[in-house]
């Protein structure tokens, strides 16, 4: 199938509804970022003189981590991208008590990425999370059950993809032995964008399961599904057109030009790490992750025979320092 050319097949793309807002969301400027912050403001200074005593608690991470990542377009195969990219991020975590039972436990970080070879994927970014815990009894066995609320705002290099995430669910933590520990969330996540490309929504059910080989050493697995929203940039083509359900001339991958589109997809991710203790703060951390999206539906066979998805490998190195 021939790619389509600009002109009156672009502008019917355009017409599915992703041109451009008007108006940026820089900064904390979001109408839920900001009743979120007021929110979390207000939490803060009624528990403060309870939790006080607790301030011992606050504990900060710093990563540094490079990773590669052979398809920073989620395309498929024919119009896969690569590149690598640097990430820096600063973490705070603090657990307030509020019975023999239960916990909150109030969690912010700030980074950025940093991108060898598409610049406009350059992000900075922040987030806050409140998740609240509660643990039966103080056995070794016995789960940690949490509800979660986490939001978040992201400045990239490219405006059409500036805007803010909210993400909502469920997580439970339980030692199985005492080398093996399971971690589970379901959730609700959704992005709201610049562009209404980068508007999207999805669940997702996730599991990560850590062993111990040593003291030092843990080997670590992860798998996840995804049911809802996918942005794949590629160059024009009817096939990714008949499925969209949003379409706008991408600000990043723009030689040669490409749309980016939005398009229901269910995806698949698999991850494998190693993390090796350097000390009792330091720690050094490899993992693989792969990804797999399929959409929900497909384009017609009038249209073309081949099938629509995309693969996705990264490979991370991390450090990480606890203080």
């Amino acid at each position: 199938m021939s790619p389509i050319r600009y002109g009156k097949r672009a502008e019917s793309m355009e017409s599915k509804g992703a041109v451009p807002r008007s108006a940026a969301r820089r900064w904390i400027s979001s109408d839920f970022l900001s009743r979120f912050l007021a929110a979390a403001m207000a939490c803060t200074a009624f528990w403060a003189p309870a939790a006080s005593a607790d301030l011992n608690d606050l504990r900060f991470q710093l990563a540094a981590d490079a990773t590669y990542d052979d398809n920073v377009s989620r395309a498929g195969k024919s119009a896969k991208l690569y590149d690598s990219f640097g990430t820096l991020n600063l973490d705070a975590r603090l657990p307030w008590s509020l019975s023999e039972t239960s916990r909150l436990v109030l969690e912010a970080n700030v980074g950025g990425d940093k991108y060898r070879n598409y610049s406009g994927l350059n992000r900075v970014y922040a987030n806050l999370q409140g998740e609240l815990q509660y643990r039966n009894s103080g056995q070794f066995s016995e789960p940690i059950w949490g509800v979660f609320v986490r939001q978040g705002e992201d400045w990239y290099d490219s405006t059409l993809r500036d805007g803010y995430r909210t993400s909502a669910g469920l997580s439970v933590r339980k030692p199985v032995t005492d080398k093996l520990f399971l971690f589970s969330a379901l959730a609700y996540n959704q992005r709201d964008g610049r562009s209404t490309v980068f508007d999207t929504k999805e669940v997702s059910l996730r599991a990560n399961l850590d062993y111990s080989l040593s003291r030092r050493q843990t080997l670590y697995f992860g798998l996840e599904g995804r049911d809802g929203d996918i942005v794949s940039t590629a160059p024009p083509n009817l096939a990714y057109f008949d499925i969209a359900n949003a379409v706008v001339r991408d600000d990043v991958f723009t030689d040669p030009p490409r749309l980016s589109y939005r398009i229901k997809a269910y995806t698949g991710i698999a991850t494998f790490g190693y993390n090796f203790a350097l000390g009792e703060q330091a720690a050094l951390d490899l993992s693989c992750r792969a990804a797999y999206s399929r959409p929900h539906d497909q384009p017609p066979s009038a249209v073309t025979t081949d099938t629509i998805d995309y693969v996705d490998y990264q490979v991370t190195v991390s450090i990480l320092i606890r203080f």
